[in-house]
Parts: structure tokens; sequence; C-alpha cells
């Protein structure tokens, strides 16, 4: 970003900072027309929605896979966990972050260059592209920013490691059983 675009953003008042964010939003949604859902990212047929949109469960759900790892995303991916219904489960039970949620991923998923670092829609980037975007919320200057990377990645890692089928992908045998957790606590030093 050029010094005087970065000098602007910075002296621009409230009003000023909605007005661009409103443009820069509509732009992003001018380019979505028409941009449906991976199939891969959509939720299933018989899941009911109580505060996502089907939009919103998608980025979540893309979000998520970047976070997690490699062993999570194969399992998100396969349909063992998801994050994202555990999440809007977890949301619809306190209504006033539910609808924060679903602006932050309204924004993650639409949100356009300068306040998100990319031109198109989250969930139609690649992993590479979804890593970047995330890791300029994670290290940007605007604490609005760092503030929506920190609240997507907690929410994600409750409903991701709170679902039993995660513990395979982290080798944890659960609270319940105690055999899995002695032999988790044996120490081998090879």
């Amino acid at each position: 970003m050029s010094d005087a675009l970065a000098d602007a953003v910075l002296a621009m008042d409230r009003r000023g900072f909605l007005r661009l964010a409103t443009a820069c939003a509509a732009l992003g949604n001018v380019g979505c027309r028409g941009s449906a859902l991976p199939a891969s990212l959509a939720p299933s047929a018989d899941l009911e929605l109580r505060v996502f949109s089907p939009r919103a469960y998608a980025t979540f759900q893309a979000a998520a896979m970047r976070l997690v790892g490699a062993r999570g995303e194969e399992a998100i991916r396969a349909r063992q966990v998801d994050p994202a219904a555990a999440a809007d489960a977890w949301v619809a039970r306190l209504p006033g972050l539910g609808a924060t949620l679903a602006q932050a991923l309204w924004v993650l998923e639409f949100g356009v260059y300068p306040l998100v670092a990319k031109w198109r829609p989250f969930t139609s980037l690649d992993a590479r592209e979804q890593d970047l975007v995330l890791e300029d919320l994670m290290k940007s200057r605007w604490d609005t920013k760092r503030d929506l990377f920190k609240g997507l990645k907690s929410l994600t890692m409750l409903a991701y490691y709170a679902d039993p089928a995660s513990r395979a992908a982290i080798g944890h045998p659960g609270p319940f059983d105690r055999q899995g957790i002695a032999l988790a606590m044996q120490y081998d030093p090879s």
C-alpha cells in the first residue's frame, strides 16, 4: 500500500471508513454475482442451519480447513468433522455472538482490498490464496482485522477440537478413555 493511501486511510473518520467499506463490499459483491458455492464447502442437505447462511457456513468451513492443519483439513473434507455446523450450533445459543460472527464471515467472504487482501470471494480462492488472506488478517496493523482473525481462529479451534472425531487426528484418546490416556502418557524416547 502506498504511503499516501495509508495516510488517507489512517486520517479517515468513521463515516469515511464506513463509506469505503461499503464501496469495497459492493465492488466485491458485483464480482460475485452468480458465484456458486463449491459443493465441497456447501452444507449437507439434511443440515438445518440456525444462524449461518449457506454462504457463511461455507466461508467458515473454508477458513477452518486452513486453520486446523493438513490432517484436520482431510477430516473436514471427508466430512468426518464439521466445524461449521458445530460453530452454528454454538453461536445459536449466544444471539449477540451469532450476529457478529455472521458479519465477520460476510466480510471475510466478500470484503476486498484494502479491507481484506483479495478481490474474489474467499471460498473461490485456492488454499495458498486463502492462507495469504488469513495471514494478512493475523498480521494487520488494524486491530479490527486482527480481532476478526483471533475470533475466527478461536471459534474454529473450539468447534473442531470439541468434536470427538478430531481426536484421531491429534492422537488424544478423549477424557473418558483411561487406558488410552495411560498409553498416551507413556514416554517413548526412540
